[in-house]
């Protein structure tokens, strides 16, 4: 087993490949296989030849979104993850490509993070809740540029002070999000359009009578 690996992340790892991929399904590679490997070799490239935007690791609240193509030659082991603010955590790896509205990922994880709270802090009981109507408001094309400014000082407020890893690696999500592509939420705020949606104008979020989250499920497993 320890043949397999790196010498700090001996073996393999199980992960469950979806999203904007050709080849969706559980993986299982040696630790130290690149991201690179992973979605093109393994997964087969992205779906219909579109250009890959970034890959959500670990789960809901397993770290941060990895953006950028430097990325992808970055080796998933646990000590490479973690200098790049992530973490392997469930296994996880959701491929998005340029079609996906980055504002709506944040908006669909922050939804579910919100509600796997248990609510003993403040900070995690109530912020996420804030995150969650503060991204709303920039899908729904009421936010201004001030409204960026309150987001990522609320989740740095709740980075620094939430009392376990579900409030701070949901809203370490939102702010590396918002750091990554601030072009996402710039373009719902300042054109009221939406670059993920193909320049469909905002509100980008669809009401479903059922209250299945349509966007959200459409964005990660189309």
């Amino acid at each position: 087993f320890r043949s397999f690996g790196t010498p700090t992340s001996p073996g393999t790892k199980a992960f469950a490949l979806t999203g904007n991929i050709s080849n969706t399904g559980l993986i299982e590679v040696p630790m130290g296989t690149t991201l690179r490997e992973v979605i093109f070799d393994i997964g087969g490239g992205m779906r219909g030849g579109a250009k890959f935007k970034a890959v959500q690791i670990g789960g809901p609240s397993g770290g941060c979104l990895t953006f950028a193509e430097d990325h992808l030659d970055m080796p998933l082991d646990f000590d490479s993850l973690k200098k790049a603010g992530a973490m392997i955590g469930s296994g996880g790896l959701v491929v998005m490509d340029d079609s996906t509205c980055m504002v709506e990922v944040a908006r669909f994880f922050m939804h579910f993070t919100q509600n796997e709270s248990c609510g003993k802090c403040v900070p995690c009981r109530i912020g996420l809740g804030q995150l969650s109507k503060l991204i709303a408001t920039v899908l729904d094309g009421t936010a201004d540029m001030g409204t960026l400014a309150i987001i990522e000082k609320t989740a740095r407020t709740v980075v620094n002070t939430a009392d376990c890893a579900i409030g701070r690696d949901a809203a370490r999500l939102v702010s590396d999000g918002l750091a990554g592509f601030r072009d996402d939420y710039e373009e719902h705020i300042l054109h009221h359009r939406c670059l993920g949606g193909m320049q469909n104008p905002v509100p980008c979020v669809a009401l479903c009578p059922a209250g299945v989250d349509i966007p959200g499920y459409v964005a990660l497993v189309k």
